[in-house]
């Protein structure tokens, strides 16, 4: 069928537009040799997997929000430093002030912590307002600072003039993050993992700075730091146990076994550090609130019945109301709560600590005295004790708990003022005398309150060493 010629002429004059269009979008280009189009045109690059030895991924989803914030809360000298976060990690980092005004300091703030924990690498990564205007500024302007140089895929600022150096590694990366880090090398290391693979990743929302440490940092560096770490304090204590022994002419010591403390201690320490190991990731976080900083560690066992999931599963969970019964003067205060096992695994604990390191210095007769203490004790605590450390005067310790038998309480506290009075209790804690009475005490009610007056010292002592045994009765 053939078309009428009305028709073949609009054909032809779209056909003929189409083409004057893209020609003079060709055209258009030919005279432009800008990097915009380019870069507009390039396709996002890869996530790349984690580097070797990776100990943490580091985020800050609100800088600027979460430092103002811990400024207000503070206050004082704090007032005066930058007002954004960005601005102080320049000022951390030895950098010129003009460079935090390039940083979008509404975007987010990555990381990453590498390496050895005792001597680890770092780098952070702050996402710059424009690139391009930041490296004129940077770089390529007649009053530019600094040199550019390669470090291994990001790019290395180094200042002008001899003499000048920085604390740190400083650069930029080619899709639009300002970089710091502890070395130069670290530039090349870490930096295209976290602007290429961290910045794609959801923000997490927990805190004001989050610390993700992946299964491979914890089994490959953690652990066996801490392994160690506590192989290091067994070997010193041990070699200040035998020094001690041959100052002494190879006598033992007066009220304890060093090494039958260690022995009990290990375990405990053993068991903890493999709960550790046992853990496929954590997450520790730090959030700015109106009274200070809340710092919350999340870890997640790994599948399996392994020693983190038997610790996890045993958790008796429950809020921190607690811990408001302290004073509020508390300096430091704690809330633990132990399931029924776990509460009977302590009180053992603790026995065997004291009868290993005391040895024959205790009685068989106060031994069996001590299991029953340990004994009433487990049976009167309930879930949770809490404690908390007065560091003002006077001085003190405070813990609380709820019972849940009272006659067991009752033995348990009057075993515990009756193994005071006797050797080698007596003489490790300087007790002078014991007494007891049946008080009101403000926020308790009827209670039995045990006395115990301490001497000044084993040797006599001073005027200032009877005071301070009178204010500690």
């Amino acid at each position: 069928m053939i078309g009428s010629p009305r028709l073949k002429v609009r054909l032809a004059l779209v056909a003929a537009a189409l083409v004057s269009v893209a020609s003079a979008v060709s055209c258009s280009k030919c005279g432009d040799h800008s990097e915009e189009p380019a870069q507009a045109m390039k396709p996002a690059e890869p996530p790349l997997p984690a580097p070797d030895a990776l100990l943490a991924d580091v985020y800050m989803a609100t800088p600027n929000g979460s430092w103002s914030k811990l400024q207000k809360n503070i206050g004082g000298a704090v007032g005066i430093l930058p007002a954004s976060a960005s601005g102080m990690i320049c000022m951390v980092a030895g950098l010129d002030p003009f460079v935090a005004s390039e940083i979008d300091n509404t975007a987010p703030i990555f990381g990453a912590i590498a390496g050895d924990p005792a001597n680890a690498s770092y780098l952070v990564a702050m996402k710059l307002s424009d690139l391009r205007k930041a490296r004129a500024l940077l770089v390529d302007g007649d009053n530019a600072r600094y040199t550019e140089r390669d470090a291994g895929g990001p790019s290395e600022l180094v200042p002008k003039g001899e003499g000048n150096t920085l604390p740190v590694a400083f650069g930029l990366s080619s899709n639009g993050y300002l970089l710091v880090a502890r070395r130069r090398d670290d530039l090349g290391k870490l930096a295209p993992y976290v602007t290429r693979t961290l910045t794609k990743r959801p923000l997490p929302t927990d805190g004001a700075i989050v610390f993700d440490v992946p299964r491979a940092a914890i089994g490959a560096v953690i652990k066996p730091a801490l392994d160690d770490l506590w192989t290091t304090a067994k070997g010193f204590l041990l070699g200040q146990d035998e020094r001690m022994r041959r100052d002494h002419g190879g006598r033992a010591p007066d009220y304890g076994d060093p090494k039958a403390i260690v022995r009990a201690a290990d375990a405990w320490v053993t068991k903890r550090i493999a709960v550790v190991g046992d853990l496929e990731k954590m997450r520790i976080s730090a959030d700015v609130v109106e009274t200070g900083v809340a710092i919350v560690a999340t870890m997640t066992p790994n599948a399996g019945a392994g020693p983190a999931r038997k610790w996890t599963d045993g958790m008796v969970l429950g809020d921190v109301a607690p811990l408001s019964s302290l004073p509020a003067a508390s300096a430091a205060a704690l809330v633990m709560r132990d399931g029924e096992e776990d509460r009977a695994e302590q009180a053992h604990g603790i026995e065997s600590v004291i009868t290993t390191a005391l040895g024959s210095r205790l009685a068989e007769a106060d031994a069996k005295r001590l299991h029953d203490v340990a004994e009433d004790f487990t049976k009167a605590r309930g879930d949770y004790l809490v404690t908390a450390l007065a560091w003002d005067e006077p001085q003190g310790l405070s813990v609380r708990g709820p019972v849940r038998d009272a006659e067991a309480a009752t033995r348990a506290v009057r075993g515990a003022v009756d193994l005071a009075k006797v050797s080698p209790f007596k003489e490790l804690f300087r007790v002078r005398d014991v007494t007891s009475s049946s008080e009101d005490v403000p926020g308790l009610g009827k209670a039995t309150v045990a006395m115990l007056a301490r001497d000044a010292s084993r040797g006599g002592g001073d005027a200032r060493a009877a005071q301070r045994s009178a204010r500690d009765a």
